[in-house]
């Protein structure tokens, strides 16, 4: 009797124990430690502890979100698998009201999978990751903004996975679905390395030839289509051949530029640029004005603005041509010191209120104006696969001529 009345005691103090066991503290204020102490240097293990803490427990705050893909990355990197599933399963749980969008949680579920097959850590994970993120896209597919953006680089990064895995079939199925979404001319290229090896020769010098299209500097790329040609006809010269190619590609890129323009009114403008140099929509009429906003912490500003310097290098002299480089920076000291590093030339001015203006809503952005005071081109972002000076010049030179 005694012995049971014993067990009858332990067992109700541990429950007791267990109902007074101190709960997880969720509070503004516990999240705005939080917050503050993932932003610090710290040791992984403290790091990952708190950073685990935060995207649990506060994922309606857009904060930890982001600190959930910092910490799986960070996991990754220290092949830390069982810190990595706990944190793969705050993904896999994600509450539809958590800060993160859905095509935010299919990117961060893509970019686990490709940093685990890129660069073979935890890569064992990477097939469960990568086929999460697929089927969450395929439930939302139809909602979702930037569809064939997101749908051709999963299945860009599932043939990827497969690839390693040595499953050639299921990579080029892969990548079939991938560029069904859009062409790329990675994408194009990979596959066309699978067609070649199995000796489909015709079908690989296709995919070459079009990934020369979309990225016609690509020496890689090149030299496929020379090799490939040579393999099919080799009594051709291969040279001749690319050359032909690049001729009616660039033809065709060109009046592929030139039929983006447009016929609308400029807003009113002025900026005044570092040196005191005044540019408005008045004192402008007669020239073709480049306005290009961007920002130093843009990373694609930042490839951009060498070809910007470029490109002003060859017209800077013409009376007909004006240009400006729109800072949208809030942090306004950090500008001139950045252009003074780069050694850029052109002409800078702040923003302002002229970025709402245009309605500037992603940059870069640059806008063309025409000599008639009308916007003629408006291209946002920038693709390095694009030969800037030369797709300038030419939207240039046909303004000029009109």
């Amino acid at each position: 009797m005694k012995r049971i009345l014993m067990m009858v005691f332990v067992i109700s103090m541990l429950l007791i124990l267990n109902f007074c066991e101190k709960q997880p503290e969720i509070s503004q204020e516990r999240f705005q430690m939080l917050s503050d102490t993932v932003s610090k240097e710290m040791d992984y293990e403290p790091w990952m502890d708190f950073s685990y803490e935060l995207s649990k427990n506060y994922p309606h705050e857009y904060v930890a979100g982001m600190v959930l893909v910092q910490s799986a990355e960070r996991s990754i990197m220290e092949q830390d698998a069982e810190r990595f599933t706990k944190i793969f399963d705050l993904l896999k749980n994600y509450p539809e009201e958590g800060a993160l969008e859905m095509v935010d949680q299919i990117a961060f579920g893509n970019r686990l999978a490709w940093i685990m097959s890129d660069q073979m850590l935890l890569f064992n994970l990477a097939p469960e990751v990568i086929e999460f993120t697929i089927n969450k896209f395929k439930t939302h597919e139809d909602s979702l903004k930037w569809r064939d953006e997101l749908g051709a680089m999963i299945y860009d990064t599932q043939a990827s996975v497969y690839e390693n895995l040595e499953e050639r079939e299921k990579a080029l199925e892969a990548y079939n679905i991938a560029l069904g979404y859009m062409e790329q001319p990675e994408t194009l290229l990979r596959r066309g390395l699978i067609l070649e090896d199995q000796q489909n020769f015709e079908a690989a010098l296709e995919d070459f030839v079009t990934a020369m299209g979309l990225s016609p500097n690509q020496q890689m790329i090149i030299q496929k289509v020379r090799d490939t040609y040579s393999k099919l006809n080799p009594e051709e010269d291969a040279q001749a051949f690319i050359d032909d190619l690049m001729l009616s590609m660039e033809e065709g890129r060109k009046e592929e530029v030139l039929s983006e323009s447009f016929f609308i009114d400029a807003p009113a403008y002025k900026f005044t640029d570092f040196e005191g140099r005044v540019l408005d929509n008045t004192t402008m009429l007669g020239k073709v004005v480049f306005v290009d906003f961007w920002a130093t912490w843009c990373n694609p500003c930042r490839r951009e603005l060498p070809e910007f310097q470029a490109f002003y290098d060859l017209y800077k002299e013409n009376p007909r041509v004006a240009f400006v480089a729109a800072s949208t920076d809030r942090e306004q000291e950090k500008v001139e010191p950045y252009i003074a590093e780069m050694g850029f030339t052109f002409p800078v001015a702040f923003a302002d209120e002229n970025a709402n203006n245009f309605g500037v809503e992603g940059i870069p952005s640059l806008f063309i104006i025409g000599p008639e005071g009308k916007i003629r081109y408006k291209i946002v972002g920038f693709d390095p696969d694009k030969d800037f000076v030369k797709e300038m010049s030419w939207r240039l030179e046909s303004l000029l001529d009109s």
